[in-house]
């Protein structure tokens, strides 16, 4: 067994038990907020827009990142959903962290057992660098305090055990961009790259022009910016891959890998062309899709606890929503 293969092994304590319970409370919690026809995702559930694109792996990938998906040049179908984080849909004009999933269609390779989809790779992508909740129990202490006690509870938790430096950190990772495809997104948390190596992933706008924020954004502001660019332009993102050095962290999200140290190597372009959004399919569709890290050949499995809770709740609660709300889901699930 490799070293890395050794580290990632590594679980945190009461670990599934935690997971399980995180599972549970945002079950109760969709019952709770939603019509059974109507149920949506517990995050990320406002899309604002759902976006056909090219992934195009590079030419002049370097060796070493060789691996998998990026072994060798080639373009995939994919899809885009562009989304708000907050846990009830709400405004795009409120300061959120923004999302962005990418799901590769008809890619070959063996699919990591966890997987449910056996032809697509996704990549999950979030508005900030790094996850200030960034292990399992701070990620269940966060859920569990602020659905099943008194909001303050979870506050006050995190003051008396000299933690509320994450609360400012939760606070300022939320934005109000000028477009979905105008900033830059990261992983956050960790990859395999083949069995010795990790890595986290990148997205970084190419695109030069930008659209000016609205003196009053309106609800849907973002989706009106992709809207009017899209109308005749095609955008382009660098795919870019960071490689772990030395003692970067896997288990806690929370720290910056440095990019002065391990700076991120483009690897692949995602292109979007011009193309209309706002159409009742893609609505459909939009609801339709699920995106885990668990979609993944094994040469890019997550690792990490919170790579761990989320392949498990990410699965548990798309089944539930999808038989809550009679939806056929990707591949007949």
């Amino acid at each position: 067994m490799s070293s890395l293969a050794t580290e990632i092994d590594r679980r945190e304590s009461n670990e599934e038990v935690l997971i399980a319970r995180i599972a549970d409370v945002l079950r109760r919690k969709m019952e709770r907020d939603y019509l059974p026809a109507v149920t949506k995702r517990d995050a990320h559930p406002k899309h604002t827009g759902l976006l056909q694109a090219v992934f195009t792996v590079a030419a002049d990938v370097p060796p070493a990142l060789r691996v998998g998906l990026f072994a060798e040049p080639r373009s995939y179908q994919a899809w885009i959903r562009t989304s708000n984080a907050n846990a009830k849909p709400q405004s795009d004009a409120v300061r959120d962290v923004r999302g962005l999933a990418i799901k590769l269609l008809d890619v070959p390779g063996e699919k990591i057992a966890e997987s449910d989809e056996p032809h697509t790779q996704d990549f999950i992508v979030l508005s900030s660098a790094t996850m200030p909740l960034g292990t399992v129990r701070l990620f269940h202490d966060a859920i569990y305090y602020t659905n099943d006690w008194p909001p303050l509870v979870f506050l006050a938790k995190m003051f008396l055990t000299g933690r509320a430096a994450i609360l400012k950190e939760l606070a300022a990772i939320k934005i109000l961009p000028t477009s979905p495809l105008e900033i830059r997104y990261w992983s956050t948390v960790p990859y395999q790259l083949g069995p010795d190596q990790a890595v986290k992933y990148s997205l970084l706008p190419t695109s030069a022009a930008t659209t000016p924020l609205p003196a009053t954004p309106g609800s849907t502001y973002l989706t009106d910016a992709m809207e009017a660019r899209l109308a005749g332009e095609t955008l382009t993102f660098d795919f870019a891959v960071q490689l772990r050095q030395g003692d970067m962290p896997i288990h806690d999200a929370r720290p910056r890998w440095d990019e002065a140290v391990s700076p991120f190597i483009k690897v692949a372009t995602v292109t979007v062309p011009p193309q209309v959004i706002r159409t009742e399919e893609r609505s459909r569709l939009a609801e339709t899709l699920s995106f885990s890290p668990a979609h993944a050949r094994i040469e890019h499995r997550p690792i990490g606890g919170l790579n761990r809770a989320r392949m498990h709740i990410y699965r548990t609660l798309a089944d539930f929503r999808h038989t809550r709300s009679a939806i056929a889901p990707l591949g007949g699930r």
